[in-house]
């Protein structure tokens, strides 16, 4: 008895001695563990703060930025708007044109800077600003007509005016167009890094301290509603000192400051310091959370073990490993999550990066060429042509960048329109050939089997669709490799047909197991033989979802080292009507709108110089007009049946498209309800067009101008018309 007392007591004196050295060793570790983590977490908030802060400057020089040019265009407007009288203005005209533009402040200056005349509608006069628009460099817009001069002027209470300065037209003088910012907005509406620190507590990320120029700006330890300049308590401002003077740039360390140890690091922002730092002792309590912990599961240890090793060893064990899983788990999530924002980022530009850099490849290709030929007018012409075809496809990517989330989402809206296939594939080599020609590679089109090559279809998605496989049968390719693109077209029935492309390319293939996951965004082979190429892994992806869009398919065979062959199945109906009249529109007849009197809405100089020259060059008789007011004024005034058509412009000054369409509709006059009106406008969605019909409009013809479509176009509503 006094023996398995003797065996009793010494295994609870081994198990005390046992449980003070795991309590011992749980507390080294634990505090180690939490050293380290708050370390970790120090350096991730530091990142934070410093991809804040370089949000924060690029956002509000954006800001700026966009109302300086604001005011820039607003005081050529302004400068165009307004009457004069000499050395006077008519005050109420000045007046009249701020509102109508929108600007806070307006002043017209002579030649010397003196003020003739002003309108402001908040609290800022000449005098305050009279020392910067009326410097020098402002002035220089006067002796040089052409030039702008915008600036943002800063006042003491913290608002600011931006403005712009341009030349009278009349005579030698400025004109002047402010956007006045109060203090109140500035602060309450202005991205500031203050704010940006909103989230981060003391107690979970340590204390966070931003400086530019020797001065706190912003601080998570103080109310995020203070502005400017902000004054730490001695304790923290001497933690930064010392920081300061003992830590390096990007590293994070054990700092002793007075008799208190802290986890500080520092790190530089562009203008910017970020410093961070947590007093040890706040790490104190995980660590007796840790050893609780250890030693509640070390005595239920040991009263298990009294009962049963074996089994309380194996229990241990699986308890182990099942907390492990759920650790890795938690892990992947949280790296999950961390990454999708960064990807949500990115993912626009790399997926259309591969797209873009193919049409601009082939319009630099063609300007090497033409410089290389420079006498020779018919490969002039050639790559003009050629060029233009690039440049129109690259156009058509712009528009598609804007719109292509919306794919991923399942917003995308199919254009349906007659669309040739013949020349979607034409473009699509043309484009591609000075691209294979570089990398050694040979490519041609078939068009044969095509019976009927006009379609309804939205030729943007579908010239997309096949680029990217294209593009990628080039990039992949071998030197002296060939790609063809044939066009097919099978099983006719009805008003629809199925129509069949197939890229096939002679270049390294696929392995078998990347076949598999060819359509897993991001997914690229990781071969030696394909390490020159670059590309983002979504082609084939995209290409994918836009065959299903079209209710079609995509598929892909490929050998290893042989070669590989797309094929492209869709489901399209026929455009009879236009494939009746193929030939007709593909011979231009450049004087089909002789004796045509058209109205032409366009403000922007450039693009009605391009359009009245189109349009004489083709026989019309034109009367321009630069505002919608302009362009009502002038359908007033003229007879009855003066004008066979309207080109109208949307966005102008005064009166935008859509408002002088409905004034237009709303006359009294017969010709007012039946004259074909077109919109000739950069706006390209779908429900631009939309709008453009509710207004009162006949068509939508889409900036850049092509002057063939154009053409078409016109003759086609007045053919319409007279019937």
């Amino acid at each position: 008895m006094a023996k398995k007392y003797q065996l009793g007591g010494r295994f609870w004196t081994i198990a005390i001695v046992a449980g003070v050295m795991v309590a011992c060793v749980s507390g080294m570790f634990g505090f180690g563990s939490v050293l380290k983590e708050a370390a970790e977490r120090s350096g991730n908030v530091v990142g934070f703060a410093k991809s804040q802060s370089l949000t924060y400057d690029s956002f509000n020089d954006s800001v700026a930025m966009t109302s300086q040019v604001l005011a820039l265009e607003n005081a050529s407007q302004l400068a165009h708007s307004i009457s004069y009288g000499g050395d006077e203005v008519d005050q109420a005209d000045l007046e009249r044109a701020a509102r109508l533009l929108g600007v806070s402040n307006a002043f017209v200056l002579t030649v010397d800077g003196q003020l003739v005349s002003s309108y402001s509608n908040n609290n800022v006069t000449f005098g305050m600003v009279q020392h910067e628009i009326t410097a020098d460099v402002a002035l220089d817009v006067v002796d040089h007509p052409r030039k702008v001069y915008g600036t943002r002027i800063v006042f003491d209470d913290g608002s600011y005016i931006d403005v712009g300065c341009a030349a009278r037209i009349d005579q030698a003088g400025m004109v002047v167009a402010g956007y006045y910012t109060s203090e109140a907005f500035s602060n309450r509406y202005m991205l500031s890094l203050q704010n940006m620190l909103a989230g981060y507590d003391v107690r979970g990320s340590g204390d966070i301290v931003v400086e530019s120029d020797g001065s706190v700006v912003a601080a998570n330890m103080v109310s995020d509603q203070m502005s400017g300049d902000i004054q730490l308590d001695p304790v923290d401002a001497k933690v930064v000192e010392d920081i300061k003077s003992r830590c390096q740039v990007g590293e994070t360390t054990l700092l002793l400051s007075g008799s208190k140890p802290y986890i500080a690091s520092l790190d530089k922002a562009r203008d910017y310091y970020v410093f961070t730092f947590m007093p040890v002792s706040s790490c104190l309590g995980e660590v007796a959370g840790l050893v609780l912990v250890s030693v509640a599961l070390y005595c239920f240890v040991v009263a298990v073990f009294a009962f049963s090793r074996r089994k309380s060893e194996h229990e241990h064990l699986h308890q182990l490993v099942l907390q492990e899983h759920e650790y890795a788990d938690r892990l992947a999530m949280s790296a999950h999550q961390a990454q999708s924002a960064n990807r949500a980022k990115t993912e626009f530009l790399q997926r259309m990066s591969h797209d873009i850099r193919t049409p601009i490849n082939g319009i630099r290709g063609m300007v090497e060429i033409a410089n290389a030929y420079d006498g020779d007018l018919a490969k002039q012409r050639e790559c003009r042509q050629k060029i233009w075809t690039a440049s129109g496809i690259l156009s058509e990517l712009v528009n598609e960048v804007l719109d292509m989330s919306k794919l991923e989402s399942g917003e995308v809206k199919l254009d349906l329109q007659s669309t040739n296939l013949v020349e979607v594939v034409e473009e699509i080599c043309q484009v591609m050939e000075h691209q294979a020609a570089q990398l050694g590679v040979t490519i041609s089109c078939d068009r044969s089997g095509i019976s009927h090559p006009v379609v309804m279809a939205s030729s943007l998605h579908l010239k997309r669709l096949i680029m990217n496989i294209a593009s990628n049968a080039v990039k992949y390719n071998k030197p002296g490799g060939a790609v063809r693109v044939t066009c097919s077209e099978h099983a006719q029935e009805g008003g629809a047909a199925t129509y069949r492309f197939v890229i096939a390319d002679t270049g390294i293939g696929m392995s078998s197991d990347f076949q598999n996951r060819v359509f897993d965004p991001f997914s690229r082979e990781q071969r030696k033989d394909a390490e020159h190429v670059t590309g983002t892994g979504l082609g084939t992806v995209i290409a994918k979802q836009l065959a299903e869009l079209m209710d079609g398919d995509l598929v892909y065979e490929s050998r290893l080292g042989e070669g590989t062959v797309c094929t492209v199945t869709l489901p399209l109906t026929i455009d009879f009507e236009a494939s009746s009249t193929l030939n007709e529109h593909h011979a231009h007849d450049r004087a089909k709108l002789t004796g045509m009197n058209i109205l032409l809405a366009e403000d922007n100089d450039l693009n009605r110089e391009i359009a009245l020259f189109i349009l004489t060059e083709a026989g019309a008789k034109v009367t321009c007009a630069d505002d919608g007011f302009k362009v009502l004024s002038a359908f007033e005034q003229a007879d009855a049946g003066t004008f066979d058509l309207i080109l109208m412009d949307i966005m102008m000054p005064n009166m935008n498209g859509y408002e002088a369409t409905r004034a237009i509709r709303s006359l009294s006059r017969e010709d007012a309800r039946t004259i074909p009106i077109v919109a000739m406008s950069a706006n390209a969605f779908t429900e631009d067009k939309v709008r453009c019909r509710e207004a009162g409009m006949d068509g939508h013809l889409t900036k850049p101008i092509d002057s063939d479509k154009l053409i078409d176009a016109l003759s086609k509503i007045m053919a319409a018309k007279e019937k």
